[in-house]
């Protein structure tokens, strides 16, 4: 099976955006609706450093974002803009989540609970940003791309935080 860094080497970026697509409840206004998550499950106390950091594996963001980015500056077309725009936000939200869920396995449960009431409000935030950028900019293509970058710009802005936290509870 293909892994989406072997689609990207082979060409098949589409593939991966589709997949990316398919697989994201972010909701950027024109492009979808997001569905309700499901509350977050809870989990055992965490002594030691998680499991998943003896694996020498992460997903790599960075190739398929740079690349779409640099295809939207050569686009043209609102349409095919405010696409690829959407689909570099849905690299970032996944992105965010991953290092998100990184985060809370270093955390104890109440600390756990804390953060996942906190992300929610932020998400809530995030959204009505996004809103607001999509009706200040009249709604439409035009409203949507401008919608998706302050997505975009509110999640690297969130990401850097959770970096910063991270870096602080972090077990080598």
């Amino acid at each position: 099976m293909k892994t989406p860094a072997s689609f990207i080497r082979t060409g098949s970026l589409l593939t991966v955006m589709l997949l990316v697509s398919a697989c994201s409840n972010v909701q950027i206004p024109g492009f979808g609706s997001r569905e309700p998550e499901p509350a977050p499950a809870e989990t055992a106390q965490v002594t030691e450093p998680p499991l998943i950091t003896s694996l020498d594996w992460a997903p790599n963001y960075s190739q398929p974002i740079r690349y779409l980015e640099a295809q939207l500056r050569e686009q043209t077309d609102d349409r095919a803009m405010g696409q690829t725009i959407t689909n570099i936000a849905y690299l970032y939200d996944a992105q965010l989540y991953v290092l998100f869920d990184e985060f809370l396995d270093y955390l104890p449960d109440a600390a756990r609970i804390k953060e996942i009431d906190e992300q929610n409000r932020w998400l809530d935030t995030r959204q009505e940003a996004v809103s607001e950028a999509f009706n200040r900019n009249g709604g439409g293509e035009v409203g949507s791309y401008h919608a998706a970058d302050m997505f975009i710009a509110q999640t690297r802005q969130r990401m850097s935080l959770i970096e910063q936290r991270l870096a602080g509870v972090k077990i080598e």
